[in-house]
This record gives structure tokens, C-alpha cells and sequence, in this order.
């Protein structure tokens, strides 16, 4: 479930300009950091150093504008919708980037890899969605589904967590190992708390999975696995 909704996330943030590929606009950037994705994808290491680089100049350039934000912005809580803009363009700039030292079969093979990431939930994409030809009462459908699900799952693990935060909340540790093992303690509560709600996640995680296979038709379900390519096993899986 904790998967689920994370990616839930991700799927939101894919890109949709329309100038764009399919692949460039479905594909995670993120997968690149992974070496097993790196060598599913044939990635040399000058072209590592090449992605590295492009990294190094993003992080600057974001470090910068949100160092200038804070001198000029000294008491703000949350940051200028400017700022946003700005490091979303120098997001856009790291993609392009990025996507520009890979060529259209590494391109394709990522994209096949971030919707196997994704799952089920990649069809809420717009993009994706188009493609496997959904339309707008059945993107609707998942999406309304899934926002309740996630409400819920959420109310779940705040009522879990809640306990822990109010037993431990106040501590204050007197020296750095007493820190660390308050923070073992509190880790190890806390993946209690979640183990006895599993049960109630994964059938929520079910009851959504069960709207998606009543609402996207048979055609449109192979569409989607067609664009999942190969199953990718990374080791450990």
C-alpha cells in the first residue's frame, strides 16, 4: 500500500507537454540513480559522468535560488510560488538533459521500467491514459477511488502513529547515544503500529485494484501491459 501511494505521487508529477515523446513524458528520472536500472539500460560510464554533471549544475542552481529566496525572504514559511516556478524549470532543464544522452530503445526501456514501477495507478496519468485509451469517465472513476483510498489509508496511519508521537513526542535525550536509542525504539514501535494495520491496507489496496479491472475494459488493460515491456527483476525481488 505504502508503495501504492507513492507512487500515486509520482504519476502526478509526470510531465505532459505535448512537444515531448511519449516516453520522455511518462519516464522517472529517478530510476537512473538505480545501477541495476543503469545496466537493464546499457548506460555506459562517461554517459554516468555526462548524467552527473547535468545533476552537479541542477543542484547548484536550485541551492542558489532557494539560498537567495531565504536572504530575501527571511521569515517566509513556505516558499513564493516564483521560487516553485523557477525550480521547476530547472527540473525540466535537468530532464532534458538527461533524456537527451539516451537513445530511443533506452528511452523506451525506461519508460517500460516507470510503469512497472507505477502499476495500476500510471493509468491516472493523463498521458498514459490517452494512450491506452481511456476516457474521461473512467479516469474520473479511478481517480475519485484512489483519492478515497489514500484518505483513508491515511487516517489509518495517523491513528496508528498517534500513540508513539504522544508517548515520545516530548523526550529530549541527553546524549547522542540516548538519541539514537530513543530513535530505534521509536522506528521499531512505529513498524509495529503499521504490521497490525496491513491487513486493513491491503484490502483497501484490493477493493482499488477491483474498480480498476471493472473499469478499464480487457483492450485497454493489454494496451497498458504492452507498454510495461519485459517484467524487470531487480535483484533482492
Amino acid at each position: 500500500m505504502k508503495r501504492i501511494l507513492t507512487v500515486g505521487v509520482m504519476v502526478a508529477s509526470m510531465g505532459i507537454a505535448m512537444a515531448q515523446s511519449f516516453e520522455s513524458q511518462i519516464s522517472d528520472m529517478g530510476l537512473l540513480q538505480n545501477k541495476e536500472v543503469q545496466a537493464e539500460l546499457g548506460i555506459s560510464e562517461a554517459t554516468r559522468d555526462k548524467m552527473n554533471k547535468f545533476a552537479e549544475d541542477f543542484n547548484r542552481r536550485a541551492n542558489g535560488a532557494q539560498e537567495e529566496f531565504r536572504k530575501k525572504n527571511p521569515s517566509a514559511q513556505q516558499p513564493s510560488q516564483g521560487l516553485i516556478d523557477q525550480l521547476s524549470k530547472f527540473e525540466a532543464d535537468l530532464k532534458k538533459n538527461v533524456f537527451g544522452l539516451l537513445n530511443q530503445k533506452q528511452m523506451k526501456r525506461l519508460s517500460e521500467l516507470t510503469l512497472q514501477a507505477a502499476g495500476y495507478p500510471a493509468m491516472m496519468n493523463d498521458v498514459v491514459a490517452k494512450k491506452i485509451g481511456l476516457n474521461a469517465t473512467q479516469i474520473k472513476k479511478l481517480r475519485d477511488e484512489f483519492q478515497k483510498m489514500g484518505t483513508e489509508v491515511q487516517r489509518l496511519q495517523q491513528g496508528a502513529m498517534k500513540p508513539i508521537y504522544d508517548k515520545y513526542g516530548n523526550e529530549k535525550p541527553e546524549s547522542e547515544e540516548a538519541a539514537k536509542a530513543l530513535q530505534a525504539k521509536v522506528e521499531g514501535e512505529a513498524q509495529a503500529a503499521m504490521a497490525k494495520i496491513q491487513p486493513q491496507l491491503d484490502k483497501m489496496r484490493d477493493a482499488w485494484l477491483s474498480v480498476v479491472k471493472k473499469t478499464v475494459k480487457a483492450i485497454q488493460m493489454n494496451r497498458f501491459e504492452a507498454l510495461q515491456g519485459k517484467p524487470f527483476k531487480p535483484s533482492g525481488q
